[in-house]
């Protein structure tokens, strides 16, 4: 029994031994472990002191990242302020823009405008240059005009006089020869030829002409025929015996009488007329057979060509005397 329990002291002792051994190997390893940790711990201590000071450093980064960003926050609201700005100074740039291409528009048709006015009135310029120089042309030539005229109205004036004195003296020459057949006296435009009952003598209510009446008449024809370019108009009268009406139309058939045979005698037509007066202008007022007589007459008036047989008509009022 003793052997045995020595045996198992014995083999209990080397188990000890053995286990001691390990422990002791155990536990050097865990010294070893420990220092190692312990070195672990350092290094990690080390490590987080430096993330310590990392993360302050991160922190102070972060505050210095959040200040900037911020910063940045504000310059980027400043950034869309001026953004804003610069598109609302765009959008007025835009709309001067476009104003300013609409006043170059109205500028370039004011410009159009102008340069047409202009144009027109270089041609209203020119068209009034010619136009002066027209109406300068006009006035030399009107000058020239006028100069000539007044030579004309001086020839004709002299031409006129001498006619006149041509005129007063072929006048006076009729005046003459007619006067030696009936009463002829001048008027300022011509002769007046009264026929009155000593040379031509109607029948009460008659326009026939007597035969010495138609003798009478052929000698007045024959002293016309030797002139030219004068007027004959041939009156004719009644006395107041009747009616207005029926008096006009027998003294028109009276001058009417005398001027057919005038044309008879060769005296042309076309230079006399005829014109009744009635009972309008006696020469004499009285209802006597004789005063009657004498209204019962036929005149004649003579003008030449520069006269007017109707203003001998008028000189005096109803007609010749």
């Amino acid at each position: 029994m003793t052997k045995r329990n020595t045996i198992l002291a014995v083999t209990a002792a080397i188990l000890l031994a053995v286990a001691a051994f390990f422990v002791w190997r155990h536990i050097a390893g865990l010294g070893e472990q420990l220092g190692d940790l312990n070195r672990q711990v350092e290094d990690l201590h080390g490590q987080v002191a430096g993330a310590e000071d990392r993360a302050e450093q991160a922190e102070a980064r972060a505050e210095e990242a959040r200040t900037q960003a911020g910063a940045a926050a504000d310059r980027a609201e400043q950034a869309a302020t001026r953004e804003m700005q610069t598109a609302e100074q765009a959008r007025l740039a835009e709309q001067d823009r476009k104003m300013a291409e609409k006043r170059e528009q109205a500028a370039a048709a004011a410009r159009l405008e102008a340069e047409e006015e202009a144009r027109r009135a270089a041609a209203a310029r020119a068209a009034a240059e010619e136009e002066q120089v027209a109406a300068e042309i006009k006035r030399d030539q009107a000058l020239i005009d006028a100069e000539l005229a007044r030579e004309r109205e001086a020839a004709a004036k002299a031409e006129a006089g001498e006619i006149r004195k041509k005129l007063e003296v072929e006048l006076d020459r009729l005046q003459g020869a007619l006067g030696k057949i009936a009463d002829t006296r001048r008027t300022a435009l011509g002769l007046v030829m009264t026929l009155d009952s000593d040379q031509i003598e109607f029948d009460f209510d008659k326009a026939n002409l007597r035969p010495r009446n138609r003798e009478l008449l052929s000698r007045i024809a024959g002293v016309l025929l030797t002139f030219q370019d004068y007027g004959l108009q041939v009156f004719g009268h009644t006395d107041d015996v009747g009616t207005v009406e029926y008096n006009q139309k027998l003294s028109e058939r009276r001058a009417d009488a005398v001027r057919d045979y005038l044309v008879v005698a060769g005296i042309d037509q076309a230079v006399m007329s005829t014109r009744g007066l009635g009972k309008s202008s006696p020469v004499v007022q009285g209802t006597d057979p004789a005063s009657r007589q004498r209204n019962r007459r036929v005149e004649l008036a003579i003008v030449f060509s520069e006269g007017d047989v109707e203003a001998v008509v008028d000189e005096e009022g109803s007609g010749p005397p």
